[in-house]
């Protein structure tokens, strides 16, 4: 029987030559640039790029410093992929790279119907669509309209990518969970993902079902890292602390607000109510628990949180909606007025159907935020953003 150490050390040899590998297949030469998209978009899609931050980053500028790439004009899986990817990594592409799919009046061609993988391909690029991008606009609706006509009729594996993408599409996906659907791509790169992945991922109440030879592997490695772990969250322990007692301040005050309000049977102006709704929902003291929980974050990253900055904001302001809009009819009937629909209903005399829709429209919006402030020319975010590479999805 192997040693604690010998473990280790036997589990960290496998996992280091696996990386090993795919890092020469991200560096290789002889790819061409459809094949190296495709690549990362998988390592991407399989939560393991973290393991290779600076080689892909190295290849998305690469990509986009080679202005005008050479890609295919009719190849619209590799167009969008291209424009999504270097997005997701903060690039300022223009979205008129899709103005080459559109015919004289100005539509998508009718020839792009047939196209399931393009469409898919569109239909993910388009949510990373910014303030006054028409044409990415009009794609969502194209796609999705075109989508939900073919799902149907198409068979393994792109009916089941086409159905899980209209309910979830992958810039709003939580990468973990996306992960498990993408196992069948790249032998060697699906190996380390789901190698690295079972060691992350399996809770420890299920260690006694494991054959006994894998409860040793298990628990030593487990071991190892929350050691580690915890001796990372001590390090960050003081910045966050100070953060969420600030937070916690503003919870309390605006929770005592809610309750008046409740007891009252006060409906507030819609403004009042989002801008208290924003703190009672949690979100602004999640960013500072998920800093914790990073490998990295500085005094700094904490300091930027404590301004709100406008990729927060928007942050809040999804969950907010989304919330109100799944728990309205439940709070309806405990007989709770001072909720974000009945407010709106109220303030500006539309029905509840109007006031569902235009919340919907407010967490757009609020992407569009994000997606616009993730490729902003700002140094500090990325500077922020190489800190908080190093750390898992």
């Amino acid at each position: 029987m192997m040693s604690r150490h010998q473990v280790i050390e036997f589990y960290a040899k496998e996992i280091e030559a696996l990386k090993e590998e795919v890092r020469n297949m991200i560096e290789a030469g002889d790819r061409n640039m459809a094949e190296m998209l495709n690549l990362i978009d998988n390592i991407q899609r399989l939560g393991i790029s973290y393991h290779f931050q600076t080689e892909i980053e190295q290849q998305i500028r690469n990509f986009y410093n080679a202005n005008n790439p050479s890609i295919e004009s009719d190849d619209l899986h590799t167009v969008a992929l291209y424009f999504r990817l270097l997005r997701q990594h903060g690039h300022d592409i223009s979205s008129g790279i899709f103005h080459i799919f559109r015919d004289n009046d100005g539509k998508f061609k009718n020839s792009l119907k047939g196209d399931a993988k393009g469409l898919l391909s569109l239909y993910e690029a388009s949510h990373l669509r910014t303030h006054g991008e028409d044409i990415l606009d009009e794609a969502l609706v194209f796609t999705t309209t075109h989508l939900e006509s073919i799902a149907s009729h198409l068979s393994s594996p792109i009916k089941e990518q086409v159905e899980h993408a209209l309910e979830q599409c992958l810039q709003r996906g939580i990468p973990r969970v996306e992960a498990h659907d993408t196992y069948d791509s790249y032998g060697i790169v699906d190996e380390l993902a789901i190698f690295t992945d079972a060691i992350e991922r399996w809770d420890i109440n299920e260690v006694n079902r494991l054959p006994d030879y894998m409860k040793i592997c298990y628990k030593a490695l487990l071991d190892l890292y929350n050691e580690y772990e915890e001796e990372l969250r001590q390090q960050r322990r003081s910045f966050a602390v100070h953060y969420a007692k600030e937070t916690m301040k503003e919870i309390i005050r605006s929770y005592n607000i809610e309750a008046k309000w409740f007891i009252e049977g006060y409906m507030p102006p819609f403004g009042d109510y989002m801008a208290n709704g924003f703190i009672t929902s949690t979100y602004y003291l999640l960013a500072a628990t998920s800093f914790v929980g990073m490998t990295s974050a500085p005094k700094e990253a904490f300091d930027w949180l404590m301004k709100k900055p406008k990729i927060q904001v928007a942050n809040v302001t999804i969950c907010r909606v989304i919330d109100d809009i799944a728990t309205y009819e439940i709070e309806k009937k405990k007989g709770q007025s001072a909720t974000g629909i009945e407010c709106y209903m109220k303030e500006y005399g539309v029905s509840e159907e109007e006031a569902m829709e235009e919340f919907g429209n407010i967490a757009e919006n609020a992407w569009k935020d994000i997606n616009g402030e993730c490729v902003k020319e700002n140094v500090f975010q990325w500077r922020l953003s190489k800190e908080l590479s190093t750390f898992p999805d």
